[in-house]
């Protein structure tokens, strides 16, 4: 009688042990889950803060919850982690021989033809096919290389979407390590459209060092690519130090002949990615204070007469307006205080 009792309870155990196991009980994810759990309501009781909690135990406020609920819904098998790939695969799809022949035929014998025009074809000679089967049809026998993709035969004859000539051949994004150790290290440039009145609207190209804050600015009637290289060549011949790097957005009037200007002088061109003002947040907050404090102003309307207007408002801007950011020197001040063989004074004009 007592052998009979001991095999019982050895059987319930064994029997517990494994619906622990099944239960996810002996997974170490599991475990490891279940014991981040504790460790969070333990802190949570202590009045810890989440940033605390995720610096402690890794795992964020959200993720807690998404646990906590899991464990509550499904017990411990809540906690494994769900499987990552799709729940339904399309099954392969073998094609008639005579159908891959054929579909392989008319493209070759049409290499500009897509799906469309091989399905009408195909429906007409009795083939019971979809145009979105002759579609995969298609991007099979081009990923065999039986047949040639209808963009790379017309790029092969030199038509179509092939590989052009790059808009910008020059220019490229500033890369990653580049620091601006100094004034000239980046200039960034940028364009406003300023309404002096009704029908009344002129161009402004501004420019501002990184470092000394130290500014230029243009009135154009209009922002091209010829007035934009102009521009440059005043920024450089005006410099009170050399310059290194451009730095401008992807408008138009900074391509062509702007750009050919910035590989004339050996400056390198940096251009923004889509999309990203902040970036040039410099000259941005720049053209505001030309908004402010010089176009508010009562001016001419012919751009000669702005311009030398401009050009006096500049002298006071780089050589009397205090700047926050310079502890509230003026951009020639600032310089002054820099030491001598940190702004060379040659040029870059040849």
């Amino acid at each position: 009688m007592q052998l009979t009792t001991v095999g019982r309870e050895i059987w319930r155990g064994a029997r517990q042990a494994q619906a622990l196991e099944e239960a996810g009980a002996g997974d170490e994810e599991v475990q490891g889950r279940l014991h981040k759990l504790k460790l969070v309501r333990a802190l949570r009781e202590g009045k810890a803060t989440w940033e605390e909690i995720q610096g402690l135990v890794g795992i964020s406020r959200a993720t807690y919850y998404r646990w906590e609920k899991r464990l509550r819904e499904g017990g411990l098998r809540g906690l494994r982690s769900k499987p990552r790939g799709p729940r339904h695969l399309r099954a392969k799809v073998h094609w008639s021989p005579r159908l891959l022949l054929r579909v392989e035929g008319l493209r070759k014998g049409n290499p500009t033809w897509g799906r469309w025009p091989i399905w009408v074809r195909l429906r007409k000679e009795g083939f019971g096919v979809s145009e979105r089967t002759v579609g995969r049809v298609l991007a099979y026998l081009e990923g065999q290389g039986r047949v040639e993709g209808v963009a790379s035969y017309l790029a092969r004859r030199g038509r179509g979407k092939g590989r052009r000539k790059p808009r910008r051949p020059y220019a490229q994004r500033r890369p990653k390590g580049y620091e601006v150790e100094g004034p000239g290290y980046l200039v960034q440039v940028d364009t406003l459209r300023v309404r002096l009145g009704p029908g009344e609207e002129v161009r402004h190209f501004s420019a501002i060092d990184r470092r000394s804050r130290f500014a230029w600015a243009e009135v154009h009637t209009r922002a091209t690519a010829k007035g934009a290289a102009g521009f440059l060549a005043e920024v450089v011949a005006r410099a009170p130090f050399p310059i290194r790097a451009i730095q401008v957005d992807g408008g138009s009037e900074f391509m062509g002949a702007f750009e050919e200007a910035c590989r004339r002088l050996g400056l390198k061109l940096f251009v923004l990615p889509p999309r990203s003002p902040e970036q040039n947040g410099h000259v941005e907050r720049l053209q505001r204070t030309f908004r402010d404090e010089f176009y508010t102003r009562a001016l001419p309307s012919r751009v000669s007469e702005i311009q030398a207007e401009l050009s006096a408002y500049l002298d006071y801007y780089n050589g009397g307006r205090p700047h926050m950011a310079l502890g509230g020197l003026a951009p020639l001040e600032f310089l002054g205080m820099l030491p001598q063989e940190s702004v060379p004074p040659e040029s870059q004009m040849s």
